[in-house]
């Protein structure tokens, strides 16, 4: 009887396909964790853009708050003048009938000089405040009459005994004294308001660049409402009927002047020269001129202008109706803000700008770590560590408005780098590798930094950082096969 040893057979060969075929979650794992991390990361823009918000609601509520403040102090002051409205007839043919009207010219100084002293505080409204002053400012010149006969206006046709010596000012709150004029050699007291009937006040369409988005740092005020809106006047009666008529009528005022946030001056003299002085340290020079020379120290700054009346776009009689030489004579106007030296909501603004690429190459390095590692991560702590990368901006701009930008970039950014690190450490179970994404997350936030505090060349440092860093992944991504 033959017997057969089972030990020699040969079993047949599996199926094809059966017990080591794997799933096709399996074989596109990679692929199916990108796409899921592409996807967090379109969902992360949500509370991101919820962050940008919150930081314009909170510059909208600065901005209200130092508006509060002024608006009881005084606001930003400009000042134009002094000049003299000077009354003339003109006739003119209605309905076939000869009529008399009465209009004003103003006449500028020939020379003006001005000079400026400021004392500058701050003033609190809860978290916020704003930067007011006190003035103290001296105008100084001399009305030259022949300018007139410039002007094409008949000499008998003009009033000289209705002249009145105005000057505008944007917010009479801020004066602290009574106002004098010294006019050829005689004092006289100056009055609120200026009654001449066809000046032109505004509107101000050519002072539109000047305008400030919800708060400029530099440039113009807002004068739209136009530079004799608001001022002073006197009409000198007292003085000798001749003294209008003299070819050199010389004056001096001073104005001690509350104001906030700038100081602005309009050059109608001839020749106009300004010296301004003050503590504030931190100085923006705006408007259409800026200073022929200025020296900023830790005590203060001053600063000097001149400018001629070949500078300008108007002369030095201007009829007092025509709004488009208003208009010019207005948007001539220069001076300083005394603006903080940290606009912490706008570098804010352009942190969130960074926050997708550092959410983007913090997942890629926790994935790339995970592949490599053969150490698996759930989409949920990617989405925990996304969350953690967009609290950042919230800590930063709370932080920001107490402290200062510098300080509150650098708490949050540790105490997100440090609670990223022990995550991922414990997710990972292996420190090292948790230490090497807080180490990137490190370097990331020091690189945006960086790109944050520069202006002129953080375009080209920026790029050149975004192919150093996608060169380094391209190196890496040789060992995943997807």
């Amino acid at each position: 009887m033959e017997t057969t040893n089972s030990s020699n057979q040969t079993s047949p060969p599996p199926p094809e396909g059966s017990g080591n075929k794997r799933s096709f979650i399996e074989r596109h794992s990679a692929s199916i964790k990108l796409v899921v991390i592409g996807f967090l990361t379109l969902l992360l823009l949500i509370p991101l853009g919820m962050i940008r918000g919150l930081i314009n609601e909170r510059k909208f509520t600065k901005t209200s708050a130092v508006q509060e403040i002024t608006s009881k102090w005084s606001g930003e002051q400009v000042i134009t003048g002094p000049c003299i409205a000077i009354p003339y007839t003109q006739e003119r043919m209605v309905n076939d009938k000869r009529e008399i009207v009465t209009k004003d010219i103003l006449l500028f100084p020939e020379a003006l000089d001005i000079q400026g002293d400021a004392a500058v505080e701050k003033r609190k409204r809860g978290i916020y405040d704003a930067s007011v002053y006190k003035a103290e400012i001296t105008l100084t010149g001399a009305f030259d009459r022949g300018e007139i006969e410039k002007a094409g206006i008949k000499k008998e046709d003009i009033r000289f005994d209705k002249a009145r010596v105005i000057m505008g000012v944007t917010d009479l709150k801020g004066i602290r004294e009574t106002v004098s004029l010294q006019l050829n050699g005689k004092s006289f007291a100056m009055e609120p308001g200026i009654p001449v009937e066809n000046l032109f006040t505004g509107p101000n369409p050519a002072l539109n660049e000047y305008l400030p988005e919800t708060e400029k740092s530099v440039a113009a005020p807002n004068v739209s409402t136009g530079i004799f809106a608001a001022g002073l006047n006197v009409r000198p009666d007292s003085l000798p009927g001749d003294t209008m008529r003299n070819e050199k009528i010389p004056f001096s005022v001073t104005l001690y002047l509350n104001g906030s946030m700038g100081l602005y001056v309009v050059p109608v003299g001839k020749v106009t020269t300004v010296s301004f002085q003050s503590d504030w340290t931190t100085p923006s020079f705006g408007g259409d001129f800026l200073p022929a020379s200025h020296e900023i120290t830790k005590e203060g700054f001053s600063a000097n202008w001149k400018v001629l009346d070949l500078n300008r776009s108007y002369g030095q009689v201007v009829r007092a109706e025509d709004s488009s030489a208003i208009n010019l004579v207005a948007s001539s106007l220069f001076g300083v803000k005394f603006i903080q030296s940290v606009d912490q909501y706008q570098q804010n603004l352009r942190s969130v700008k960074y926050a997708v690429l550092i959410i983007l190459l913090t997942f890629v390095v926790v994935l790339f770590i995970e592949l490599i590692k053969k150490n698996p991560v759930n989409p949920f702590h990617y989405l925990l560590v996304g969350l953690a990368l967009v609290l950042f901006y919230a800590l930063l701009l709370s932080m920001s408005e107490i402290w200062g930008f510098n300080l509150a970039y650098a708490v949050a950014a540790l105490m997100t780098i440090i609670m990223i690190t022990l995550h991922m450490g414990a997710i990972l179970r292996n420190r090292k590798q948790g230490v090497l994404v807080g180490s990137l997350l490190a370097f990331l936030y020091v690189f945006v930094f960086l790109l944050i505090r520069m202006e002129s060349y953080s375009l080209l440092a920026g790029s050149l950082g975004l192919f150093a860093i996608l060169a380094v992944i391209m190196y890496y991504a040789r060992k995943i096969r997807l």
